[in-house]
């Protein structure tokens, strides 16, 4: 949930297309297989890569690292993914630019971390006192042990006495936060200018941890966990589990990108400055950890961009997905007032209906439009009592190949769509209507490609939210299918398989996870191909674009017959 700067695609200017009228006859899509590419640059194409390729290229963006992300994973306990690991060393020059003793200490703090001890109810009652005395009602919740097993809930929020329906439970001013703002004006602060917000509340997040008894927010740094369950932390052979899934591709990216950013760092401010710095806490595996905090911790509205935020003892929270209770932030005004705060606070409320009862657990819906592979990647479990299967395509740029390109990047931008749109695919659900949508407009091309002149420019979306035509319909449901075949046989493992292992309890949590992840990415491919397969067995009864006009002109009647009679216009 941190906010990354991404590189857009590349808008292309009018010189970049051709009318319609002046774009030869398109020729059958050949199978192209593209080579690997600079960052930045365009693979050396036979010909424009036909769109089944760009998604099914999108579907199986996992394949190409699967096997290298779990070989290449280093004695250091590094994640790499070849692709991304090769960029990084390129953005830092392919050196090592660690001194020594950073390299020292980062290996002493590995072993300090694998034997620290797990915060104790002194620590989270320590917590509780320190909020209290800034001013916080902890009356409502407070902290307690809910499961420390294997892949359990571990701490969490009860209610301290019996709570009203829509009641808030727990409410911390944002004085307390850890911002970027709190981030600048702390010793790191002239070395996070120009950094990306996340960056600079991590860096601060270590310089509290070195400070100890120290810091402003000791109570709440002695609570936070050692160890995380996030993909990002696994062993290779837990990693292993994940081969074929889009989880381990993004476990790489994150791995690959948060290691890059701290050599950047290493080399811009660290080494040069122990001082603020001290090897032995601004290691490399620190840095992954205090990532890993951010992205389990920092929930909405306070989880992208300038606003993220640490916020302590509200994030203590744990996720239920039967849950509708989110963050709520509370700008000021008359309703801080009355609940004895002058200034900005983020809270928790009880549930709308039937409020909860002394001891009861209180929880909330941690991202209520996420998949299970999402909740895995970021917090390492997917809610065994409200499964979310799910799988993510995209993000799917028209290709700068495509005659039409900067006609379709207009008409998806007049839409409210990103130039390169993702759509979340979730099994028991029929796929997202602005996926089938884009679809159509990916493969539109030839004598449909009218409907993207600048005269059709801001209904040419609402013109193809129904078929075009037999040609295109048909186009748009083999993308989708042959994209579905080919994702589903990367898999390694068989559904079978997967659900045994799924629900045997005995073996390890994150194996079970990894086969929930694979059985709810299976399932929402199988279904979307059944969609798409149902939907090409009736194009012949489907209704095109042609036809709908010649109805809204009254020139076909209800029978599809056409209702002209030129011997009554002859007569007229």
């Amino acid at each position: 949930r941190v906010c990354y700067s991404v590189k857009a695609p590349r808008r292309l200017s009018p010189s970049h297309t051709r009318s319609a009228a002046a774009v030869p006859t398109e020729s059958a899509p050949t199978k192209v297989t593209h080579s690997p590419t600079r960052p930045g640059t365009q693979p050396c194409l036979p010909c424009p890569p036909s769109p089944a390729r760009l998604v099914m290229a999108a579907f199986l963006a996992t394949t190409s690292v699967a096997a290298a992300a779990v070989a290449a994973r280093t004695t250091d306990g590094r994640l790499k993914a070849n692709k991304l690991s090769n960029n990084a060393r390129a953005a830092s020059g392919g050196r090592n630019r660690r001194c020594g003793a950073r390299v020292a200490a980062a290996s002493a703090a590995a072993a300090a971390a694998s034997a620290s001890v797990a915060a104790s109810q002194a620590d989270f009652d320590a917590l509780w006192l320190w909020l209290g005395s800034k001013g916080v009602d902890t009356s409502g919740v407070s902290p307690r042990l809910m499961d420390d097993g294997p892949g359990g809930r571990g701490w969490g929020l009860v209610a301290a006495k019996n709570l009203g329906g829509n009641e808030t439970a727990l409410s911390v001013p944002a004085s307390l936060w850890m911002t970027a703002k709190t981030a600048r004006a702390s010793p790191v602060g002239p070395f996070v200018e120009g950094q990306l917000p996340w960056v600079a509340v991590a860096l601060q997040l270590l310089h509290e941890k070195a400070k100890g008894a120290s810091s402003a927010w000791a109570a709440y740094v002695a609570t936070l966990p050692a160890a995380l369950d996030a993909p990002l932390f696994w062993t290779p052979p837990q990693l292993a589990e994940l081969a074929g899934t889009q989880l381990l591709q993004n476990a790489a990216g994150y791995d690959s990108y948060v290691r890059g950013t701290y050599r950047a760092l290493d080399e811009s401010a660290m080494e040069g400055n122990p001082g603020v710095f001290p090897p032995e806490v601004f290691t490399e595996q620190a840095f992954v950890w205090a990532f890993g905090v951010l992205r389990s911790r920092a929930l909405p509205p306070v989880d992208q961009g300038d606003g993220i935020a640490l916020v302590p003892g509200l994030d203590l929270a744990n996720h239920s997905g039967l849950s509708s209770a989110t963050w709520t932030l509370n700008n000021g005004g008359l309703g801080s007032v009355f609940r004895g705060g002058a200034g900005p606070s983020m809270l928790l409320r009880t549930e709308k209906k039937g409020g909860l009862a002394a001891g009861a657990e209180l929880v909330m819906n941690y991202g209520p439009a996420k998949i299970d592979s999402q909740f895995a990647l970021d917090y390492g479990f997917a809610d065994e009592f409200c499964s979310r299967p799910g799988y993510v395509l995209g993000p799917i740029a028209i290709p700068d190949t495509d005659a039409n390109c900067f006609d379709k990047v207009d008409v998806l931008q007049v839409a409210g769509l990103l130039e390169a749109p993702a759509f979340t695919i979730r099994a028991f659900e029929d796929p997202p209507p602005e996926m089938r949508i884009f679809m159509r407009l990916l493969n539109l091309k030839g004598q449909d490609a009218f409907l993207l002149e600048a005269i059709f420019r801001k209904e040419a979306w609402g013109l193809i939210s129904d078929p075009v035509s037999l040609d295109n319909e048909t186009d748009a449901c083999t993308t989708m299918i042959n994209g579905c075949e080919e994702a589903l046989a990367a898999y390694p493992t068989r559904v079978e398989d997967d659900r045994v292992a799924a629900e045997d309890t005995s073996s390890d949590p994150r194996r079970r996870l990894a086969a929930r992840v694979r059985l709810g990415e299976k399932q929402a491919l199988t279904e979307v191909m059944g969609f798409y397969s149902a939907v090409e067995v009736k194009l012949d009864k489907l209704e095109y674009y042609q036809e709908r006009r010649l109805r809204s002109l009254n020139l076909l009647d209800r029978d599809g017959s056409s209702t002209y009679d030129p011997f009554e216009e002859t007569m007229a």
